[in-house]
């Protein structure tokens, strides 16, 4: 993982120095970023290797967490990064050529803009309450496909609305815990 470690090293140096700065991320998180963010975001990667993916979109990119991270962890998976705001798209841009990321595309797009392909996975970070979430990222994956979000402490309330969800608890490694909700896309 040398590489990639080094990648992750330089993305969490950019993201703590200048995300502040950029409104990417509070001033207050600049000393906290490997484990707040980096770490994170990271427990998505076993969840995407599990699925089998090899074309995920994270909506609602922002900084690049959780899309910059997991490209980062796995380089052989296609990411495309949907990112509406243009101040936001250029540090996408930016962060794919500083830590040359062959592997993402990055669009300025909402994701009910996206007319492109249909996804294997959908990722997410705070991005919205389950129930609009279903209904934003469905679209954007295949039949069979995966969506899995980043929640918070009320993830098992949000679940209540929506069928068929299941919640990981993924254990950081820092020790802390982080909410991962998931479920399948299955058109009628």
């Amino acid at each position: 993982m040398g590489a990639e470690s080094e990648k992750m090293r330089a993305f969490s140096s950019l993201l703590s120095s200048q995300g502040p700065s950029l409104g990417l991320i509070g001033p207050k998180e600049a000393e906290r970023v490997w484990e707040r963010h980096i770490e994170n975001c990271a427990v998505l990667a076993p969840f995407i290797e599990e699925a089998g993916a090899r074309k995920v979109v994270d909506v609602g990119s922002g900084a690049g967490l959780p899309g910059v991270v997991l490209a980062i962890l796995l380089p052989s998976v296609s990411f495309t990064l949907l990112e509406p705001r243009a101040l936001r798209k250029n540090w996408l841009d930016r962060m794919k050529k500083e830590l040359d990321l062959e592997n993402i595309e990055i669009f300025k797009l909402k994701a009910e803009q996206w007319k492109g392909e249909k996804f294997d996975a959908a990722v997410c970070r705070a991005l919205a309450p389950l129930p609009l979430l279903s209904s934003l990222l469905s679209p954007l994956v295949r039949d069979g496909g995966q969506i899995f979000a980043l929640k918070g402490k009320n993830a098992a309330e949000e679940m209540k609305k929506v069928p068929g969800t299941r919640l990981s608890r993924a254990r950081q490694a820092d020790g802390q815990e982080t909410n991962v909700v998931s479920f399948s896309v299955w058109r009628r």
